[in-house]
């Protein structure tokens, strides 16, 4: 490969990666949207009910989720460019420790509420849902 093309094969690289982030953040949304309408059974059939709430709360827990998505998983991508294998493991776990970190940030912005065992059920989630936002970035990257 000449040296000319280089510096667009890089570019390609980076939209590429960050539409495959964006879509990690849909999948993180989704997982988290549905493993809380899932814990909140009760309360929750008013969200089916009302579906543009539950749109709400979809895109809510995708912007939760961007800055793990769209800002650590590019930041990590360097450093596991040349080892699929170590990437694919990896990448769930990063994505599970930044779910809990940000919804950790979060709560403690005030975004999310701060109840009593609210820490440990918006973790649980974050930590799901990062943790399948994770896998779907790590597997795409290399398919």
């Amino acid at each position: 490969m000449t040296s000319q093309f280089e510096g667009s094969m890089r570019g390609a690289e980076t939209s590429g990666m960050m539409g495959l982030g964006v879509i990690a953040t849909a999948m993180a949304a989704l997982t988290g949207t549905l493993f809380g309408v899932i814990v909140s059974f009760p309360f929750s059939l008013i969200a089916v009910i009302i579906f543009p709430l539950l749109l709400i709360a979809m895109m809510l827990a995708a912007v939760l989720a961007a800055p793990v998505t769209l800002g650590l998983f590019p930041l990590v991508y360097p450093f596991l460019r040349g080892r699929p294998v170590l990437a694919q493991f990896l990448f769930p776990l990063i994505g599970a420790a930044g779910g809990a970190v940000i919804i950790w940030l979060w709560i403690a912005l005030g975004v999310l509420p701060n109840q009593p065992h609210s820490l440990e059920l918006f973790s649980a989630i974050g930590m799901i849902s990062g943790l399948v936002a994770g896998a779907f970035f790590g597997r795409g990257l290399h398919a």
